[in-house]
Parts: C-alpha cells; sequence; structure tokens
C-alpha cells in the first residue's frame, strides 16, 4: 500500500471549548481566516467532573465568524448521542471516542445519516487492535497524544509517535485523514506524519499568533522569523 508522509506541511486547527468562556470576537481578531479548521471541544462530567455547563450555541456563533471553514466537533463524552442533533447544524466533522458507553457504529451512521463526516478518537490508553472496526469506518481519526483528556496545557507524549506510525502502516489509511491534537507545538509538529494537527496554547498564547499559525503549518520552516 502507499506510504504516507505528511511532516512538512500541516492543516492547523485552533482548538476553543464549547464550555468555555473564551472571547470569541478577541480570537477571530488576533487570528482571523489564516487557520485550516475550527476544533470545538464539548467535555461533559462523565469525562471531567468538575466539567462547566456546555453552550452548545457557541457553534453557531463560530460558524457566523469563520462562515468558510471547516467545525470538527470533539464530544469528550460516554453518552455522546445527547449532543449530536444540536451540534450537526454548525459541524463538518463529529469526533467521538472509542471507549463510551453506546454503539459506535449507531453512532456513525446517525452521524453520517445526517450528512456530517465521522470521526473516532483515540487515546493514549487505547488499542489499535480493539478499536479498528472503528477505524475502518471513520472518515476522519483523532489521537489524542496526552495523558488526560479535557484538560488544556498538558504535554505531547512520545508514545503518541509509535501511535502514528502504526496508524500509517494500515493497509486502509487512504480512507481517512489523521489529526494530532493535544501538546502540539513549532518543535513537535516537525515529527508529526499526519495530515492536520489541533493546537490551542501554542497558537493563542503567542504574541503574533497568525505567524505562529503559518510556522505550524510549514512544519516551522517558515520559522525563521
Amino acid at each position: 500500500h502507499k506510504k504516507f508522509s505528511f511532516k512538512d506541511n500541516k492543516k492547523v486547527g485552533v482548538a476553543i471549548y464549547a464550555n468555555g468562556v473564551e472571547n470569541l470576537e478577541k480570537i477571530h481578531n488576533r487570528i482571523g481566516s489564516y487557520l485550516d479548521f475550527i476544533h470545538v471541544d464539548i467535555v461533559d462530567s462523565t469525562f471531567k467532573k468538575e466539567a462547566e455547563t456546555i453552550m452548545t450555541y457557541r457553534l453557531e456563533t463560530i460558524r457566523a465568524y469563520w462562515p468558510n471553514k471547516e467545525i470538527h466537533v470533539h464530544i469528550m463524552s460516554t453518552t455522546p448521542s445527547n449532543y449530536i442533533n444540536e451540534i450537526v447544524p454548525f459541524s463538518d466533522v463529529i469526533f467521538i471516542h472509542a471507549e463510551i458507553d453506546e454503539e459506535i457504529h449507531d453512532l456513525c451512521r446517525m452521524i453520517k445519516g445526517k450528512g456530517r463526516k465521522f470521526g473516532v478518537v483515540i487515546s493514549m490508553t487505547s488499542e489499535l487492535n480493539d478499536i479498528e472496526p472503528f477505524l475502518k469506518v471513520s472518515d476522519h481519526v483523532l489521537l489524542l497524544a496526552i495523558k488526560h483528556p479535557g484538560l488544556s496545557g498538558q504535554k505531547f507524549e512520545l508514545k503518541a509517535l509509535e501511535k502514528i506510525k502504526l496508524l500509517n502502516a494500515l493497509s486502509y489509511r487512504h480512507q481517512f485523514s489523521l489529526c494530532v491534537d493535544g501538546g502540539v507545538n513549532e518543535d513537535i509538529v516537525k515529527i508529526l506524519d499526519a495530515e492536520n494537527i489541533v493546537t490551542g496554547s501554542s497558537v493563542l498564547n503567542n504574541i503574533n499568533p497568525k505567524k505562529q499559525i503559518m510556522r505550524l503549518q510549514t512544519a516551522s520552516r517558515y520559522g525563521s522569523i
């Protein structure tokens, strides 16, 4: 099968929490349309005990600020069906975790039946052999390269590189795009063999977020700025 390599160019998504209090207007003013897609995290109490109230209506505002960008929604819940109908109107890709309390194939059919792309989330504790049936029906795969899903500001886990290697070696790899989320910065991006990355603090805390997006998109070859 074809050997995949995406080390030089990446699509960059900026993470925004549906639970959060980020000022969307401020974020838009700082990053404009330099990003490739918006990544929205939804976290409920089944993933994070002290999770704040989920405000799915923020998706409508996000769509208004970035009408021409894809919106990827990552549902961190053991019962993602509770949110799908609310987020479908403003989503292009919907990610659910491999280890949940609902039947994933039913959710996949539900999401694709509504005209959206389906994505599965792999955590650092996921075993690829166990979740391979879900990978085979996914349009997108999201690898969380951190220890604790739902908590921002964590470091990239180098063990994720082995999972990326295994995913890229799959015979049906061409069926899905791979996105890496968690601790990705201008140093880590150079070693990631994946099409897409998600970042939060690396861009939003940067003195020049637009240039930082360009650095990440070009795997830091734009970095002598």
